[in-house]
């Protein structure tokens, strides 16, 4: 078995696809279930959506769990844009796996992140300069992987032809696809190996080959939802006659949102989106860049609120199909749903995951990293 714990849930199931493509028997979870018998193990976790402390105890009793399972490596999924608690889930995984030296590649070279001479990149431009500035709650302000990782100026940071020191922390630079096959091969039974999709690829092949297939999976089951939960891609979704690829859209307001309105004006607005379930047979949930534009709001109050409006909703509707885009939206969701095991169907792009519900036949979840765009083929309405 291979584990992995990721810091937040569309992260773990991009993992998962890549282990599709192995034919490897995966599984999103987040628990550690000592009968666990899948080839590949992903724990999901929301840690980069909590306090230091709080995410730094997840990560210890997770670690300390899967340890007794006996895996032949435990990887850790971060941001490939070094946001969250990088270093302090790194520290407390080491503690707890008794482990002396990490290993960090961040970045993907394939998704044009690439570090360079300690500086990262963004599709040729310093990462500062992207929409990962914006992000609301851990906006991007420095290009300087020291300074992203709010590290001191002592951490090494190394090239491919640098050695590993026996202990600490180490980031190696991946400016090409090539260099995470090389950081790869370095990961043993010493070491804690940390870092994104691209790295993950390159680990898995030094124990599997690789036999890409196209799953079977179904077409678009109706009644479907989309939530745009991230704020990554707000604006960049064109709404015409408001829709968006012909369904329609319906934006929250921004008191529903940030206020505790009254719950029949509440009820009121969902009730929208259940008409158009019940019309259109497809919807799509979305926050306004206006809104987002006028009035700060809390990523985390937020998608919990995107959690009761979708448990309501699922109430009313019994959707067939949940797609989800931004990890801390995915993540509140399935707690309303109480959904805590997904197994992955299908890979429909790189980093868009289609999956179903461990014990629910019916209901299909497709996730997405808000930083991915949605491939042309999620927009077929039947």
């Amino acid at each position: 078995m291979i584990a992995v714990i990721a810091d937040d849930l569309t992260g773990a199931a991009e993992l998962a696809g890549i282990g599709l493509d192995y034919q490897l028997k995966t599984e999103i979870n987040t628990i550690v279930d000592p009968a666990c018998t899948a080839d590949l193990l992903i724990i999901a976790t929301d840690t980069r959506s909590l306090r230091k402390s709080e995410a730094k105890s997840i990560i210890s009793n997770l670690t300390r769990q899967l340890v007794a399972l006996k895996p032949q490596i435990i990887f850790k999924k971060i941001d490939s844009a070094l946001r969250g608690h990088v270093l302090d889930e790194i520290e407390s995984q080491m503690e707890a796996a008794h482990l002396k030296r990490a290993l960090i590649v961040p970045g993907n070279p394939q998704h044009g992140k690439k570090v360079i001479n300690g500086i990262y990149y963004y599709n040729g431009k310093p990462v500062h300069l992207s929409n990962y500035a914006h992000d609301p709650a851990f906006p991007v302000i420095s290009s300087n992987v020291r300074v992203m990782l709010r590290a001191n100026e002592t951490l090494p940071i190394l090239k491919t032809d640098e050695r590993l020191p026996e202990t600490g922390i180490v980031i190696g630079e991946a400016p090409d696809p090539h260099d995470l096959v090389y950081w790869a091969e370095l990961a043993d039974n010493k070491t804690l190996i940390a870092g994104a999709s691209g790295l993950f690829n390159s680990l898995l092949a030094l124990f599997y080959e690789k036999h890409v297939v196209s799953a079977k999976a179904p077409g678009a089951l109706l009644p479907r939802l989309f939530v745009f939960g991230s704020t990554f891609n707000q604006g960049k979704y064109p709404v015409i006659d408001g829709l968006i690829h012909n369904i329609p859209v319906v934006h929250i307001p921004a008191r529903v949102i940030v206020n505790d309105v009254k719950a029949h004006l509440y009820e009121n607005y969902l009730d929208l989106i259940i008409q158009y379930l019940t019309d259109h047979r497809n919807a799509i949930i979305a926050i306004s860049s206006d809104t987002l534009r006028e009035q700060p709001i809390d990523p985390v109050q937020l998608a919990g609120k995107m959690g009761n409006i979708i448990k309501y909703i699922n109430q009313q509707v019994h959707l067939n199909e949940l797609l989800i885009e931004g990890g801390a939206t995915a993540w509140a969701i399935l707690a309303q749903l109480n959904i805590t095991k997904l197994h992955p169907l299908q890979q429909i792009s790189a980093g868009v995951i289609r999956t179903n519900v461990a014990g629910d036949n019916q209901l299909y979840v497709t996730l997405k990293p808000g930083s991915y765009k949605w491939p042309a083929s999620v927009w077929a309405t039947n």
